[in-house]
């Protein structure tokens, strides 16, 4: 698998659509004089999602974009600003994609990224169970559920 890119999400990807750094544009292998084109992607759980990438047709700034089927992936998975998205493609495989969300947890005082479990309810007031991977060996870990913040990182009360 070949690493396309790696983006920390940011409102606009959540609420709208996902901005693309440019330099993975080629990776999409648009045809001359098409400006989208219909992709498939396998999340960590094995589920297929359909995603178009879009560029502008005019001027010399691209700008790549994931709109049609990402708002319904971001919606279903509970895919939050700050998380950290990476996107991959199976060189073997012909158009072959991967999706790996991850979302930072604190460990050991530590801050570190890890990935979303597949059947993580969205908006759930109860503790998370995680698998993590420490030194080469798996742990079990309860995370508490995260509290809204504004954006100067207040607790917004209920």
């Amino acid at each position: 698998m070949k690493t396309l890119f790696s983006k920390v999400l940011t409102n606009t990807d959540i609420q709208k659509r996902l901005a693309v750094p440019n330099n993975s544009l080629k990776h999409f292998e648009l045809e001359n004089g098409n400006c989208s084109k219909s992709f498939e992607v396998k999340d960590e759980n094995g589920s297929t999602w359909t995603f178009r990438c879009y560029v502008r047709n005019d001027g010399a700034y691209k700008k790549p974009v994931l709109s049609s089927g990402w708002r319904q992936f971001v919606l279903n998975k509970g895919v939050h600003q700050g998380d950290l998205i990476t996107l991959y493609k199976d060189v073997e495989a012909e158009a072959s994609y991967k999706i790996e969300v991850q979302r930072k947890i604190k460990l050991l005082g530590k801050e570190c990224w890890s990935n979303l479990e597949p059947d993580q309810p969205t908006g759930s007031t109860a503790q998370v169970q995680r698998k993590i991977l420490l030194f080469g060996k798996e742990y079990c870990c309860f995370l508490e559920p995260e509290q809204p913040t504004d954006a100067t990182g207040e607790v917004i009360q209920a």
